[in-house]
């Protein structure tokens, strides 16, 4: 009896560690066990020989006092700490539970042709583990299980294992009732089989059994303070139930997925797995195999790579998520924040789209993310929340050269303070999707790339920032209500109005790139740069009409307010002007359509108002007597500013000549200034009639030097 004294004081040896484990679960809201109790009311009954046997041979167990020998009970603990193997063939009870050494192996597994499930209750708070205790077995015949009680701490340096073969295997409160079982430091809860009772993880969890699943499935809350580790081939599935039965983790929890092993997140409560980290190691996997698992403040670690099966999905919560790995959708899963709710991804890393119809942010109305700076959002797919981009969204195709390539924009209005941007050959849609970009929001076409608009009942309008395009890269306006408002065309830009399109334009716009209306290829289908209400082109780029054909179906409208190109603002090209129009800068018209040539027309609509500004410099190129650049139609001209005149190689004006460069049902004002090319010696002048202006060649007016 000499072991007693130390028996006796064996479940309150742990204080420190206990205080820990319970500090931790107050500060999570969850009720701690309760405080370190005595062996029990029985005692402690102790294994007293170093021989491997039966639970239930009484021979084998004392106790302090003679009335306390024979096999434990609910009364009291059941310390072994010889080094044996003690098999629980037959259902057992103990209060706490104590294992003295590693030498030994506590075995829940039932005996050949027990017709029921086997299991070992214990009601007190402790278990004391230095040993090993298995649960099941590739032997047993029924169902085994370490059932709690009461809420309890598992110490030491033992470990439980969870041996499920063709039965099940695992821990659970009993009857369901939500009794709490602290993992403590030191202490390892490992192997294959179900753990579903209320865990707090203080130590290590770890599913090592190759090709088979532990499996957290408690009704539950779990807490995790420390590691939840997938090795050796094996699968760690955590899958509790809705309600509370959220996967809680601290700083310093972390899911761990080592190479060729596979963690599965399923239903996850109404918080679903909050805090920590997971990361994956080489060839391990993380994947997301339900609908709608929540997620929130968990930090993807560098390298790490969270991916779906089907069309699962995940709702990040309002705090977001650190990525400095790859969430990689597949072809259809989505991400997406809670319903009503914003969410932030935040990190270096990236979240991938990989195509399909559910490869989205999806959701629309009521859901909305924020990409935080430093963050990317790449790849194919859909992008159907309100999302507010402060790092880098990229239409990419994932590097891959053929397939799907679009990205869309679509159903949420959109924000950008950092970079939108189409490359490697994929297309980014506005589809029916306003965005508003800051005065840093930049909308990029890399070469041979598009960024497209398409609107059409709900226009697709980009409202400040800069549009800039690299290479062959084109900004186009497909749809039927396109829309740019107070924003930069970059140096260089290309900004494309194709066949049939429309582009409006509002406010005051910068314009240091080139905006081309183009038509080839629709027919006789209208392409047309329009302003809806007073608005002016700055900057020092151009409007190019790409006429395909003499009838110049491409138009500069001024619809509802005056469009106006500022001084420094070049109009090429052929085609119309409708309504009110002002040019301010230079006209230097041509033929785009064949033959080309230097010579083209600005033919005016009925209705049409078309100014000419002191600073505008009309360039007017002459071929012929027939063939000269000139505005033409039916509505109202105003002149002023320079007529600069060039000649075709090989003409020249006889004195007497006139060019009628403007005619429409009315003209008035006049050019302040003629320049002549050097080779002409004659003289010229300009004569406004009601309906037409024309150049005339006229004599020289000095002779001599005397006028």
């Amino acid at each position: 009896m000499h072991r007693c004294p130390a028996l006796i004081a064996s479940p309150k040896r742990r204080p420190v560690r206990r205080a820990v484990a319970i500090a931790i679960l107050l500060a999570a809201g969850l009720p701690a066990p309760a405080a370190a109790q005595t062996a029990g009311p029985g005692g402690i009954n102790f294994w007293n020989s170093p021989v491997d046997g039966n639970w239930f041979d009484s021979l084998a167990w004392n106790g302090i006092l003679p009335s306390q020998g024979g096999v434990p009970d609910s009364t009291q603990t059941a310390h072994i700490s010889f080094p044996v193997t003690v098999t629980l063939g037959q259902r057992g009870e103990a209060h706490h539970l104590s294992i003295g050494q590693p030498g030994v192996v506590l075995r829940i597994r039932p005996d050949p042709g027990y017709p029921f499930s086997n299991h070992l209750v214990t009601h007190g708070t402790q278990i004391d583990n230095n040993g090993l205790v298995e649960i099941g077995g590739i032997s047993a015949t029924q169902n085994s299980a370490l059932i709690l009680n009461n809420h309890t701490t598992a110490a030491g340096t033992g470990r439980i294992r969870l041996a499920e073969d063709t039965r099940t295997a695992s821990i659970s409160p009993n009857n369901n009732l939500g009794w709490l079982l602290v993992n403590g430091a030191g202490h390892t809860i490992e192997g294959t089989g179900s753990l579903s009772v209320r865990l707090h993880n203080d130590g290590l969890v770890h599913a090592n059994v190759p090709g088979r699943t532990l499996l957290v499935n408690a009704a539950h809350a779990v807490t995790n303070n420390a590691t939840f580790r997938v090795s050796g081939g094996a699968t760690l599935n955590i899958s509790q139930g809705s309600g509370g039965a959220d996967f809680q983790q601290s700083a310093a929890g972390r899911l761990l997925v080592e190479a060729g092993s596979t963690l599965l997140l399923n239903n996850t409560g109404n918080d679903g797995i909050r805090g920590g980290e997971i990361t994956t190691v080489g060839s391990g996997q993380a994947l997301v195999q339900s609908q709608g698992t929540r997620i929130e403040g968990v930090t993807l670690t560098t390298g790490s790579r969270l991916g779906f099966i089907g069309n699962a999905g995940i709702f990040i919560g309002p705090t977001g998520m650190t990525n400095h790995g790859l969430i990689a959708t597949g072809p259809s899963g989505f991400v997406a924040s809670r319903f009503g709710e914003s969410t932030t991804l935040r990190g270096s890393g990236r979240l991938q789209l990989e195509g399909g119809v559910l490869a989205a942010l999806s959701g629309g109305g009521g859901y909305a993310m924020v990409n935080a700076a430093g963050h990317t959002i790449g790849g194919v797919g859909t992008i159907a929340l309100a999302l507010t981009n402060r790092g880098t969204l990229l239409a990419d195709r994932n590097g891959a050269s053929t397939g799907a390539s679009e990205l869309r924009l679509q159903t949420s209005p959109q924000a950008n303070e950092g970079l939108i941007a189409a490359g490697g050959g994929g297309v980014l849609t506005l589809f029916q999707t306003p965005l508003t970009q800051t005065a840093t929001g930049v909308l990029e076409a890399r070469d041979g790339s598009t960024v497209l608009l398409s609107g059409s009942t709900v226009a697709a309008a980009v409202t400040g920032g800069t549009l800039r395009t690299q290479g062959s890269g084109v900004i186009a306006a497909a749809g039927g209500n396109d829309r740019l408002v107070d924003l930069r065309i970059d140096t260089g830009a290309r900004v494309l109005v194709p066949c049939a399109g429309t582009l409006d334009l509002g406010g005051t716009i910068t314009n240091d790139g080139t905006i081309t209306v183009d038509n080839s290829g629709c027919g006789p289908n209208f392409a047309n740069l329009r302003a809806t209400g007073d608005t002016t082109l700055g900057g020092r780029g151009a409007v190019r009409l790409l006429a395909n054909a003499a009838g110049a179906p491409v138009r500069l409208v001024g619809q509802g307010g005056r469009l106006t190109l500022g001084p420094a603002q070049a109009l090429t090209g052929s085609g119309r002007a409708q309504g009110a129009v002002t040019l301010r800068g230079l006209i230097s018209l041509d033929r785009p359509f064949a033959p080309t040539g230097d010579i083209g027309t600005l033919t005016l609509e009925g209705g049409a108002d078309l100014r000419l500004a002191a600073s505008t410099v009309f360039d007017l190129d002459i071929a012929s007597a027939t063939a000269f650049d000139r505005i033409d139609g039916s509505g109202a001209i105003t002149l002023d500013g320079t007529l600069a005149v060039t000649l075709s190689p090989g003409y020249m004006p006889t004195v007497g000549t006139a060019f009628e460069f403007a005619v429409g049902s009315s003209v008035s004002g006049r050019p302040h200034t003629i320049v002549l090319p050097a080779a002409i010696t004659a003289d010229a002048r300009v004569e406004v009639l009601a309906d037409r202006a024309r150049l005339s060649i006229t004599p020289p007016m000095f002779a001599d030097g005397f006028e």
